[in-house]
């Protein structure tokens, strides 16, 4: 078996971020535990190669930062908010993408060990999480975003409250058949948790959930196919919410082909508030995903780790408000 900076720490009773920053010549640890580290290092032999390249400790400020589609502009915020903070603190930011695909994600990670990162933000796939445990238990920590795992530290968005704001909006404008357009993916706790919501305020008011549209993505030529859904549904929905902003554009742009109208045939809500939702050929009424904040949150939380030596670490979880941004994709059934 080889030997890991966990089993140095071990052996040292310390941190095994101690033994990262040590291994990194960070000039966090002193002289006296560096050598310490390094002569244990030398007796268990440590991965030689890589324990040469920590020598010269030259990767020691870089972040890494990995999230699913660097193509989808809700991450546009949250990395300028991580650049922002990074750089006044003297680290550098890597980014990459995984696109939604969970070999390229480990590929990446074991890139980012091979690097010796100081610590790394990611939007995980969540197909599996051994590689993100292997990461930690070698010294680097890390902070989910957008996605929750008891065992990290993770910043996400109270989900199940984003359900309940768009199930109440539609409802104070008199929709009473409201349905919902998401992915079905396995792994997408979010949206399982913004239906729930939505299901949740109909409930309490007495209704039930009208249709579900399960695309098979989070994207815009998703969000297009599921006007089929919409236009067979034999008594369709005159209020939508959609997963996300992505889908309510795609909705909303194969509606207008096909000769539906926005909102008069039929309302539509997003979630996220990305750029150009504001300016879309029919601007969109969503519930904002507080998106800078988001990347601020999780490059504060990774810095403070980072300075800390803990030795009995806890998983923080840090849960954001959404908001409503009414714009003009809905209208009132009201008469």
């Amino acid at each position: 078996m080889p030997v890991t900076i966990k089993k140095i720490a071990q052996r040292l009773k310390v941190n095994p971020s101690t033994v990262s920053r040590a291994l990194s010549g960070s000039p966090q640890v002193s002289e006296a535990t560096r050598n310490e580290v390094l002569k244990v290092a030398r007796e268990m032999e440590y991965s030689p190669n890589l324990w040469a390249q920590n020598l010269v400790g030259a990767t020691h400020n870089i972040i890494g930062c990995l999230v699913r589609d660097l193509d989808n502009p809700f991450y546009i915020p949250m990395l300028r908010a991580i650049e922002d903070i990074a750089t006044p603190n003297n680290y550098l930011v890597f980014m990459s993408e995984s696109r939604h695909d969970i070999v390229m994600e480990k590929e990446i990670v074991e890139r980012f060990r091979r690097m010796r990162v100081a610590g790394v933000i990611i939007a995980p796939v969540l197909d599996e999480i051994n590689h993100l445990h292997k990461l930690e238990e070698d010294g680097v920590p890390i902070v989910v975003v957008a996605r929750d795992i008891e065992e990290f530290d993770s910043i996400n968005l109270d989900n199940l409250k984003s359900g309940e704001l768009a199930g109440r909006y539609l409802l104070s404008l008199n929709h009473r058949h409201i349905g919902f357009i998401h992915s079905g993916n396995a792994f997408n706790i979010p949206e399982r948790q913004r239906l729930q919501g939505l299901i949740n305020t109909l409930k309490m008011a007495g209704l039930e959930m009208h249709s579900t549209y399960q695309v098979g993505s989070n994207s815009i030529s998703a969000g297009e196919s599921a006007i089929a859904f919409w236009k067979i549904d034999p008594n369709p929905p005159t209020a939508i919410f959609c997963n996300n902003d992505l889908l309510a554009m795609g909705f909303i742009q194969q509606a207008i082909k096909e000769g539906i109208k926005i909102p008069e045939d039929v309302s539509v809500v997003g979630h996220d508030d990305i750029p150009f939702a504001d300016s879309f050929t029919v601007p969109i009424t969503t519930v904002a995903f507080p998106k800078y904040e988001l990347g601020g949150e999780a490059i504060n939380l990774l810095i403070k780790r980072l300075r800390e030596d803990q030795q009995k670490h806890q998983p923080v979880s840090v849960l954001l408000e959404p908001r409503l941004v009414e714009r003009q994709s809905c209208r009132s059934l009201r008469t």
